[in-house]
């Protein structure tokens, strides 16, 4: 498992998301911050970013409309909604570790 993450990571990187919510409602209150590396991108990655924080945007607001206030779950959501559009974007799967904070 720990050499098929190796290669997984070598070859498509990593995309870490960081998404702040509110814990009354499940909001988003705080722009999501993107962290990724060795990821091979466009040279319109500013684009790429801001088009990866609406999906977590959309992600999050469809999870607080749904009432999922369960940390895995949205985790999850947002690492399936991810994945999907990272792949439809670069056509690459990197590694997507989305991290979900309530304040």
């Amino acid at each position: 498992m720990a050499l098929r993450d190796r290669r997984m990571l070598s070859a498509d990187g990593i995309f870490v998301v960081v998404a702040t919510i509110s814990e009354q409602d499940g909001s988003s209150v705080a722009e999501p911050e993107i962290i990724f590396r060795g990821v091979p991108y466009p040279k319109d990655a500013e684009d790429l970013l801001d088009d990866i924080r609406e999906t977590v945007d959309a992600s999050l607001a469809r999870a607080a409309g749904e009432e999922i206030r369960e940390i895995d779950l949205l985790q999850q959501i947002l690492h399936d909604d991810l994945a999907q559009f990272v792949y439809e974007r670069l056509r690459r799967r990197p590694m997507v570790l989305p991290v979900v904070v309530e304040v």
